[in-house]
């Protein structure tokens, strides 16, 4: 992670902190929670931290001295009473009116001096609050990209989409910017209750009084207002995960005229959001109403206090103007309190949330000293081993907590029992069967997106269990049936790998694929923008271009999933052409229903009843099971 900021402003630690920063430490509160498991990495800035942390002791120190010269005026100046021994020198020198606005000026200054300090530790902050959010959302979505979510139905991704955005957003403003007001709000109350202990006792011993109900008071409402505001959160992430749902089936919807039903769910969902926010809302409202008049009966006794005690020559007249003015400040932080509640719960509720993610395990994980491969790149020689793989079923209401399952017991869906293979460097192999066959789950775990629970797999005779994730996949290039492309330009689609690919090398895998005549048509090329998932694209245009992409990465293994579904004849020609030109130079494997890519094959393996059987192309009704047992 890197963040950039003008030469002349950045003084946070540029470093990153490594990913390891963020170890969850899961107990019994969840406050505890977020503060073990985020506070370490915001510690990574601590010298913009504790410089920001000292502008705000300046601040409120000014804040607190600017209403002195208030009373300097009001019992030294318009009294004629004696200034205190330290300002005698004044009086003597100067006029009335020259004190006057001697003291004036003083007032302004401190408040400027007051405002700039204040600006100055918001600014530090700020910058410290948008590094860690940078950091945090990065290491969080390297965690999600570790989960293998595709048939876990207790992920829904818009449920993380909330997660990555909206609740790391939460927790950083809670560590960098709620807690930094908490402090600043602290400090003023600690200063203002010292300057009245100072200049009375008596009227200290009020305002503590004062503070020590007011936080009674918020203690009697913070359960409440946690409890709903976790019940919000909960249906704003119900209402997300549908609308991520409905933007992504918008077409199928459309097409099966499913509108009133899904209008009919997204208001429901929206209207128990709905009644959840109006409940929050009325428990902080029931809070601030409280704390109003908690506040009008405080400036009541400090008024009523200190009006007595100047008639009783205890205060003096300016003395009363500047406890009615400590009053102020006193209250400021205790009105900001249910706000501040508030902020402070939803942190929590989201961090809670957050943490749940990181909780949950990886399916595949590395060794500890992984095994680099003999050759690079790899040769492409696969071996299946005695492999035995099961699905784990985990039907829960999509409702619940994502890390709720973590502990339920796993009841398998069998897909491979024991099966053997090897697949030769060069060859084309293709993949049939019906579906639900394990086809697809073949290729998962020739990627390493699944561990086989039994046996074990082997690339050029090193298992898998032994190789770094990345080297193992970086030696495969992938044309999926379910085509994903990033919005962006052609070029930006094509160019997946850090080597920069010259424009020579685009055009011809384009050639390849019969795209540069199409391409070559358009007003700019390969800087002409595709929309989300190439949508700009018909089906056949997008198959070619996804071939296209996998071909440029060149890499040794080549893994297509049906590469000839859902496009029209002419594309299947020119798809099978390329993939002719590829025997003997990539090893290739295709999961395909379409018999005419068996025109490309060296090899043909049926999957059936959780077994391999190969099919002899020359006389098909020969057979031979190649699993073991």
């Amino acid at each position: 992670m890197q963040t950039e900021f003008d030469s002349d402003t950045q003084v946070s630690d540029p470093r990153p902190p490594p990913a390891e920063y963020i170890q969850v430490h899961p107990t019994s509160k969840s406050w505890q929670q977020v503060w073990l498991t985020f506070v370490p990495v915001l510690i990574h800035w601590w010298r913009p931290l504790f410089l920001a942390y000292s502008f705000s002791l300046l601040s409120v120190t000014a804040a607190v001295i600017a209403p002195w010269p208030l009373k300097f005026i009001i019992d030294n100046v318009l009294s004629e009473q004696p200034l205190p021994d330290y300002l005698t020198a004044l009086q003597q020198q100067f006029e009335p009116h020259i004190l006057v606005i001697f003291f004036a000026i003083s007032a302004a200054v401190l408040a400027t001096a007051a405002a700039i300090f204040s600006a100055l530790e918001k600014n530090l902050n700020a910058r410290v609050r948008e590094q860690m959010t940078l950091h945090v959302r990065k290491t969080t979505l390297a965690h999600i990209e570790t989960l293998s979510l595709a048939n876990d139905t207790t992920h829904r991704s818009g449920e993380l989409v909330l997660r990555l955005v909206d609740d790391v957003g939460h927790v950083v403003r809670l560590l960098t910017k709620t807690l930094a007001v908490v402090a600043r709000y602290l400090l003023t109350m600690i200063a203002v209750l010292v300057a009245m202990f100072w200049l009375q006792p008596v009227m200290g011993l009020i305002g503590l009084f004062i503070i020590f109900f007011m936080v009674l008071l918020v203690r009697s409402f913070a359960g409440k207002l946690h409890k709903a505001s976790k019940t919000k959160r909960r249906n704003e992430g119900h209402v997300a995960a549908l609308a991520q749902e409905v933007i992504r089936g918008l077409p199928g919807i459309q097409a099966l005229g499913m509108q009133h039903r899904v209008d009919a769910r997204f208001k429901k969902l929206n209207e128990n959001s709905l009644q959840a926010g109006v409940h929050e809302t009325r428990v902080a409202v029931n809070m601030e109403r409280i704390m109003q008049i908690a506040n009008g009966f405080a400036v009541a006794i400090i008024i009523g206090s200190g009006g007595w005690m100047v008639l009783s020559g205890e205060l003096t007249l300016g003395g009363l103007t500047l406890c009615a003015s400590y009053i102020v400040q006193l209250l400021k932080p205790v009105e900001k309190i249910n706000e501040l509640a508030s902020s402070v719960a939803r942190g929590i509720i989201r961090g809670e949330q957050l943490i749940q993610l990181l909780l949950l395990k990886a399916e595949v994980s590395e060794c500890e000293n992984p095994q680099p491969l003999a050759k690079m790149p790899a040769s492409g020689h696969i071996e299946l081993f005695d492999v035995s793989f099961s699905y784990r079923d985990r039907s829960l209401d999509n409702n619940q907590d994502i890390s709720k399952n973590l502990d339920q017991p796993d009841h398998k869906r069998g897909v491979f029992e024991h099966v053997n293979l090897t697949i030769e460097p060069g060859s084309f192999t293709i993949l049939e069967g019906a579906s639900g066959s394990g086809k697809s789950t073949l290729l998962n775990l020739l990627l390493r997106l699944y561990d086989a629970q039994h046996g074990e797999l082997r690339l050029d005779g090193i298992p898998y269990s032994q190789l770094a994730l990345k080297p193992l996949r970086d030696q495969f290039a992938v044309m999926l049936q379910d085509i994903h492309f990033f919005s962006g330009s052609i070029r930006e689609v094509l160019q997946l790998t850090a080597t920069t690919i010259s424009d020579d090398q685009i055009w011809q895998a384009l050639e390849n694929v019969a795209l540069v005549e199409f391409i070559r048509q358009l007003p700019s090329q390969l800087e002409t923008p595709l929309g989300e998932c190439a949508n700009n694209l018909s089906g056949g245009q997008r198959a070619r271009l996804s071939l296209a992409r996998a071909l440029l990465m060149q890499r040794p293994i080549l893994l297509l999933d049906e590469p000839l579904a859902n496009v029209d004849e002419q594309s299947q020609q020119v798809i099978l052409a390329a993939l002719q030109q590829l025997k003997g130079r990539q090893t290739c494997i295709a999961v395909s229903h379409q018999l005419a890519l068996r025109q490309c094959a060296t090899r043909i393996i049926h999957l059936t009843h959780g077994h391999f059987v190969e099919i002899n192309q020359q006389a098909t009704d020969t057979a031979e099971i190649i699993h073991g047992n």
